[in-house]
């Protein structure tokens, strides 16, 4: 085969261009174009449970903060935004938020500046390393631990017996 002379023209004009364009896509780290969240299959179940106390409202606030979540689960809040964004009032977005710190789906977060963060549980979905996950499952396990005044657990330290 012999060599091959590689130019482009430009269809308008009819003029040969010199060099030639070259497309080099993104590399991709995962398969999402627009981000990612892994939601445990825990979410589905809580989302069902507490569908009445959620209502329609606290699904869409739901499902809209799982949007914009930030890596290691951040999320900064405002409220009058998101009601503009969804077409309700502040104070019924307010009420879901409760709701879902009431469940635990949301946790508090840092105080930035003047406006509340929150983070979604990482027991709920999570968006970042998955070893920085392990530390934040860790943190609300001792949290909840703290919380119910629980001071120490007895680990199993024989190995698992196969039941057959």
């Amino acid at each position: 085969m012999g060599r091959k002379l590689i130019s482009q023209v430009d269809l308008g004009t009819g003029q040969e261009l010199e060099g030639i364009v070259v497309y080099v896509a993104p590399k991709r780290t995962n398969g999402f174009v627009e981000g990612w969240l892994a939601v445990a299959h825990l979410t589905g179940q809580l989302v069902a449970q507490n569908r009445k106390e959620l209502g329609e409202e606290g699904l869409a606030i739901l499902f809209l903060l799982f949007s914009k979540l930030d890596f290691e689960n951040l999320l900064l809040l405002n409220q009058a935004e998101i009601g503009r964004e969804l077409g309700m009032h502040r104070q019924s977005v307010q009420k879901a938020i409760k709701t879902l710190m009431g469940l635990g789906v949301l946790l508090e977060g840092p105080k930035v500046g003047q406006n509340r963060s929150y983070r979604l549980s990482p027991n709920i979905g999570w968006k970042g390393s998955a070893k920085n996950h392990v530390k934040a499952l860790d943190e609300q396990r001792k949290k909840r631990m703290k919380a119910a005044n629980i001071t120490g657990v007895v680990k199993n330290t024989e190995p698992d017996k196969d039941p057959k």
